[in-house]
C-alpha cells in the first residue's frame, strides 16, 4: 500500500519507517497505525490523525454454505464493490479481487457491466480486499492464509493496468505479503496492447483469457468488444505471449445454452487452440434475475470436453457453487 509511503516521505522520516510500517500491515497484519508498536507513540497517534488506515468500508457479508466468503465493499464516494474469498478442499484459499468500480466491457451473458462503469480503483483499494481476509483467517483460523489471487471481480484488470500491476508487485514483494507470482492470475477478454505489455513484466503471472466462443459471429454478439479484436487477431497475440515467457494461457468459456454450445463452435475452438500451450475452463453458466440466458446440459459440457480431449486439448468442467451468496462467473452485481 502506498498512502503512507508518501505521507512518511512528506514529514521527512526516516526510510526504515516505512518497512516498519509495511511490515505491521503486510505480515502482523495490525487494523490501525496505534498498533504498530515498533513506531514511537507521537508518530502513531499523528498517522492516526491525518490518515484515513481503511480504503474500503465494510458494507455486508455473506456466506455460502460451502464456506465461500462475498464481502461488500464501499469506496470514500459510497461506491460498492465485490469481493470474494474461495474455500478449497486442499487448503487453498483464492481471493477474487475487484479492480474497476463496475465495468464497460458489455459481455451480455454478465451481470456487472450492467451496472456501468463509475472509476477505477487504486493498487492500495485493490490489496485492501486481499488484506481483509488475511486479516478475517488470522483471527478464525490461523493455520490458514490466502494462497492465491484471481483479478476476475469487477472488471477489465488491463483498462486499470498500472494499478493492477503495483498491487501485484505490492503483493508478490518479499518484504510485504511475499505471495508467489505463480499463485496469481489476471483475467482479460481483449486489450491486445496490454497483453503484449504484460508479456514483458519480469514476473511469471498467469494470464486467463475469458473467449466464450469459438467464431467471431457468436463472440461478437455475446462480446461487442470482439469487434474491436477479432479472435484470429487474440489468438496470435497469446501466441506471441506464450514464446516470450512459456507460461501456459488458461482460457474461460462460459456455456450458453444454444448460444455458443453448438457443435461448430467446438470444432472452430479446438482449431484456434490445437497444439496451443493453453487449458480450457469449461464453466457451467449462472443464472441472474429476468435473464435471458439458460446453462447448456452437462452432457453437452461433457461433450465439448471429449471434443478437446480428442484434439489435445486439456479442459476442466469447472464446479459451480456458491450460487446461494449470488456469486460465480458473471454474477458480481452488489446487492445488500
Amino acid at each position: 500500500m502506498n498512502f503512507y509511503k508518501k505521507y512518511l516521505e512528506e514529514i521527512w522520516e526516516k526510510k526504515f519507517r516505512i518497512q516498519q510500517v509495511d511490515k505491521a500491515i503486510y505480515q502482523d497484519l495490525v487494523e490501525g497505525f496505534g498498533e504498530i508498536t515498533t513506531l514511537s507513540k507521537t508518530l502513531r497517534e499523528k498517522m492516526s490523525k491525518d490518515l484515513d488506515f481503511f480504503r474500503l468500508k465494510k458494507i455486508n457479508e455473506k456466506v455460502s454454505k460451502d464456506w465461500t466468503q462475498k464481502v461488500l465493499f464501499e469506496t470514500k464516494e459510497w461506491f460498492k464493490v465485490e469481493s470474494v474469498l474461495m474455500r478449497h478442499d486442499n487448503f487453498r484459499n483464492t481471493v477474487c479481487v475487484s479492480c474497476q468500480v463496475w465495468c464497460a466491457q458489455w459481455c451480455t451473458f454478465c451481470a456487472t457491466w450492467k451496472l456501468w462503469l463509475k472509476r477505477n480503483l487504486s493498487s492500495d483499494e485493490i490489496i485492501e480486499q486481499v488484506l481483509y481476509f488475511q486479516r478475517k483467517l488470522k483471527k478464525t483460523e490461523p493455520w490458514h492464509k490466502v494462497t492465491n489471487i484471481v483479478y476476475m471481480g469487477m472488471w477489465e484488470p488491463f483498462h486499470n493496468y498500472e494499478e493492477v500491476l503495483d498491487s501485484i508487485k505490492n503483493i508478490h514483494d518479499q518484504k510485504k505479503m511475499w505471495l508467489g507470482a505463480r499463485h496469481i492470475t489476471v483475467s482479460t477478454s481483449w486489450v491486445l496492447p496490454k497483453i503484449k505489455e504484460f508479456m514483458k513484466e519480469d514476473l511469471q503471472l498467469n494470464l486467463a483469457i475469458s473467449i466464450h466462443a469459438g467464431t467471431d459471429e457468436t463472440r461478437s454478439k455475446i462480446m461487442p468488444v470482439n469487434k474491436i479484436y477479432p479472435l484470429q487477431d487474440l489468438i496470435d497475440t497469446l501466441e506471441e505471449y506464450v514464446k516470450n515467457t512459456w507460461r501456459r494461457i488458461f482460457y474461460e468459456y462460459v456455456m450458453l445454452k444454444w448460444v455458443n454450445d453448438k457443435e461448430s463452435e467446438f470444432e472452430a475452438l479446438w482449431k484456434l487452440l490445437e497444439w496451443k500451450l493453453a487449458h480450457l475452463n469449461i464453466i457451467p453458466y449462472n443464472s441472474a434475475p429476468n435473464d435471458i440466458y439458460e446453462c447448456s446440459s452437462r452432457n453437452t459440457m461433457y461433450k465439448f470436453k471429449e471434443i478437446l480431449k480428442k484434439y489435445d486439448v486439456p479442459a476442466t468442467i469447472r464446479v459451480s457453487l456458491w450460487q446461494d451468496i449470488d456469486w460465480a462467473c458473471g454474477q458480481l452485481a452488489w446487492k445488500e
